[in-house]
């Protein structure tokens, strides 16, 4: 299949079907050539993670905005002319309007090549003077979003959080330490550099990690690093009885198996069986026979003992507005309503492991979302209505302090 065409269909799928991305390359990507695939990678994650600032480029330019499959063509083929370097223009607006006739005949295709043809000769558009309309679409983020970071955050952050999101992550993984020392693994392989801020993290200057012998013989696991500090925020100890009500798919879960050297009880779980599933297969490769996997809705915890558990891990769900710069889907498809839906479920989660936790235990609350709503003021509202539990350490983690996802995690301790 031609590259453009794959491209093309891999959006639809992913903007319209809500398809994530990364699974849908893995999967359907062998039906290109493979001199074509970083070609089809790169228009498929540049068009999700410009896509505001390439429809920006020529929605002035028709008089009705057309079907939503041919809004992703014009998106697609602006983001090549404008913003990828090197490609000529004629390819890029033949297949455009090849493709468009296969949609719609020659009456789409004759559309798509007008438009193409005046963006051309308009050149880019001039971008707004109010800065957060600019900055907003300069980096493709939802001018909502930009207006609450820089409520919450300020300018300067809210500006340094919105442009780190536009760089591409390395690939970051977690040394297993019961395995091999951080420092053996980076002897052993040039392709590893040392991580910035965790002891257990590398960053993997090559491809296709997952298919290195360190991966399956389980030394490494991918995670990234502000991920992997949650681990050492909850700082387990070897023979603690540890609840993860959030588990799946078990990266976390694993982490501090690992830290407790296996030793231990770690209950944890997921809603969704097939969730569940996923943190068998972790702990399966890597040999981790402390963690005890179940089916569990995190609202009510049901067959568990209050009271019982020295530490508790409760990585919530949330809005994911601290990974968009590695999930670009995300910022495709967020609207303003998605966190007023989610604050109530995370309110309900931690109200519910509170009552889990031992007098002197400790309760971890994370997110991988940037929004006070969802973190400080959570954490705010919580304590006010648990005295007995008082917060020991909070810290958020922007994108851009160590070049990884936002995350934000408060470690609470029961004093009473």
């Amino acid at each position: 299949m031609k590259a453009r065409m794959f491209a093309y269909q891999a959006l639809c799928k992913i903007c319209l079907e809500k398809i994530y991305s990364n699974l849908y390359l893995r999967k359907e990507l062998n039906q290109v050539d493979q001199k074509d695939k970083a070609l089809c990678t790169q228009i498929i994650y540049g068009t999700l993670q410009n896509y505001r600032l390439s429809r920006y480029q020529w929605e002035d330019l028709v008089k009705k905005m057309p079907k939503d499959k041919i809004c992703i063509l014009l998106d697609m083929s602006i983001y090549q002319l404008f913003y990828m370097d090197h490609l000529p223009s004629y390819a890029i607006v033949n297949e455009a309007v090849e493709i468009a006739k296969k949609q719609g005949g020659h009456k789409q295709g004759a559309f798509v090549n007008a438009i193409l043809h005046k963006a051309m000769k308009r050149q880019q558009r001039k971008l707004p003077e109010d800065v957060i309309q600019k900055l907003a679409l300069e980096t493709s983020h939802p001018e909502w979003l930009v207006r609450m970071w820089k409520a919450q955050y300020g300018f300067d952050i809210c500006e340094k959080i919105c442009c780190s999101n536009m760089n591409t992550p390395q690939m970051c993984a977690r040394v297993n330490l019961m395995k091999i020392s951080r420092e053996e693994l980076l002897e052993k392989e040039p392709l590893f550099k040392q991580g910035k801020a965790c002891p257990s993290a590398i960053y993997y200057q090559g491809s296709d990690l997952v298919n290195t012998p360190y991966y399956q013989d389980g030394l490494i696991s991918i995670q990234d690093e502000a991920s992997q500090m949650v681990a050492y925020c909850l700082n387990p100890n070897p023979n603690d009885k540890i609840l993860d009500v959030c588990a799946a798919p078990g990266t976390k879960t694993c982490h501090i198996a690992e830290l407790m050297k296996d030793n231990g009880e770690i209950i944890c779980g997921d809603i969704h069986e097939h969730r569940v599933e996923l943190i068998k297969q972790g702990m399966s490769r890597l040999h981790l026979t402390s963690i005890f996997p179940k089916v569990m809705d995190a609202t009510t915890l049901e067959g568990l003992e209050e009271e019982s558990f020295d530490r508790i891990l409760c990585d919530v769900p949330c809005s994911g507005y601290g990974v968009l710069g590695r999930k670009s889907d995300i910022k495709y498809h967020m609207e303003s309503s998605d966190m007023d839906a989610i604050i109530p479920i995370q309110a309900s989660i931690l109200n519910k492991a509170s009552e889990m936790v031992k007098i002197n235990g400790v309760l971890v609350y994370s997110t991988c979302t940037l929004n006070k709503k969802e973190n400080e003021k959570q954490i705010e509202q919580f304590i006010k209505t648990h005295p007995n539990f008082k917060v020991i350490q909070q810290e958020t983690i922007f994108p851009f302090t160590y070049e990884s996802d936002g995350f934000f995690m408060a470690k609470l301790k029961r004093i009473q």
